[in-house]
């Protein structure tokens, strides 16, 4: 799921994971950083019955949890628990049922929404989202509480010729209710193999619920949109980014150059609705704008040492610049806006951020699902941590969805050309 926003209005999901560079023990985690489509996702904890501690991440888990896990010996309790059962109980086990609810019961004690356990399945289809490419119905969601709600539909999507709009509750999935569902389990639902079907059971309000039945078909996300636009007799260069999938930030260097050859005396960077991505196209994208070495963005946790990362590249551009975000800009959206302003490159226009600042670790397990958990906080350049109330915007501006009219891009060219 995922969708073509209209005025870059579009939302992935609002608390996409910021994935770490790898540990220095230990197999080599995946890194990445959702979002959306939703963006998009959180998983945690692995496998936790049978095997070896180390092997199945239960060394890595914090104490108490891994205390309750492990007898004396070390060993997994779960996997004892396990074998008492297979062995005495007056019917026959699921052992695959009951391993599943014993990590999804570990992961839910931390109380950490975002970390969480993936399945085979469930991996494969984050690895396919990182790449921008995905079976879906065309459609972006976000998590309100405890419900997954459509915050923007692809044009010409399987999901646009349904009739979904942006606002409704996906309240079902296939007949199985998906309220109260994290998000990366609903988006695994509805996504499947092209050409098959899946019924969604849609929540409007004023409306009676409905069931519609989509054809899943290839999306491919679409990270960099820019044209040129007119403010105040200026040549403005505008370029959005949809999310930080890979070759985000090449695409990304590409687009600022071409809007440079059109003589343009400013930029508005459009990150309104993108939920994060991958770290290292977060560092990427910075150094787009930024002299190389410059500061991104400090991580600190409890098993890692605190390590600021900076930019690699040369830098593309010294044009004036404006950052454009909303409530649902979130994770590298945050790291950039910060790193960006801090680096004294830009000015943010829009509302507050979503506020996420946790980086999230992605382990791949013997099992080939995956472990996605939190490791660590990140504080933008000069120490800020937006998890507290998000990133503030130098100027405040928020867009009337009921008009025609973007009222923050519009804001944001001004205060671009006044600054070119």
């Amino acid at each position: 799921m995922t969708g073509t926003p209209r005025n870059g209005r579009g939302v992935r999901h609002p608390s996409g994971p910021v994935i770490s560079p790898p540990p220095r023990r230990g197999p080599r985690p995946r890194t990445a950083l959702l979002g959306v489509l939703g963006a998009v996702v959180l998983f945690g904890a692995g496998v936790v019955v049978g095997g070896h501690p180390r092997s199945t991440g239960i060394n890595d888990l914090p104490s108490g949890v891994r205390g309750v896990l492990q007898g004396d010996t070390g060993d997994p309790v779960a996997g004892e628990v396990l074998g008492l059962l297979q062995d005495g109980y007056f019917e026959k086990v699921d052992a695959a049922k009951l391993e599943r609810a014993s990590v999804d019961g570990l992961v839910k004690s931390l109380g950490d929404r975002y970390t969480y356990y993936l399945d085979p399945e469930e991996y494969a289809a984050l690895q396919r989202q990182t790449e921008g490419i995905f079976f879906g119905v065309g459609m972006q969601v976000s998590t309100r509480g405890k419900y997954t709600v459509v915050a923007d539909v692809y044009p010409d999507s399987p999901a646009a010729r349904g009739g979904v709009k942006a606002g409704d509750i996906i309240a079902a999935v296939d007949g199985a209710t998906v309220v109260g569902k994290p998000l990366e389990t609903v988006v695994a639902a509805v996504r499947g193999p092209e050409g098959t079907t899946v019924r969604i059971r849609l929540v409007r309000k004023g409306e009676p619920a409905r069931v519609v039945t989509l054809t899943r078909s290839r999306i491919k996300v679409r990270l960099v949109t820019s044209r040129v636009e007119a403010a105040d007799g200026r040549r403005v260069g505008y370029v959005r980014l949809a999310e930080f999938d890979r070759g985000a930030s090449a695409q990304l260097r590409d687009a600022v150059k071409s809007l440079q050859s059109r003589k343009i005396t400013s930029l508005v960077f459009d990150l309104r609705g993108d939920p994060g991505g991958l770290v290292d196209e977060a560092v990427g994208v910075v150094g787009v704008f930024t002299r190389q070495g410059s500061p991104v963005v400090t991580t600190k946790g409890l098993h890692r040492d605190r390590e600021t990362l900076r930019t690699n590249d040369a830098q593309a551009t010294s044009l004036p610049l404006v950052v454009l975000v909303d409530r649902n800009s979130a994770s590298a959206s945050e790291i950039v806006s910060g790193a960006l302003r801090d680096n004294d490159r830009a000015v943010v226009v829009g509302t507050r951020t979503f506020g996420k600042a946790l980086v999230q670790t992605t382990r791949e397990l013997r099992n080939g699902g995956a472990l996605h958990y939190t490791t660590a906080r990140y504080l933008t350049p000069d120490g800020v941590d937006v998890s507290k109330n998000g990133l503030k915007p130098d100027i405040a501006v928020k867009d009337d969805p009921a008009t025609t009219v973007d009222e923050a891009l519009q804001r944001a060219l001004r205060a671009a050309a006044a600054r070119g």
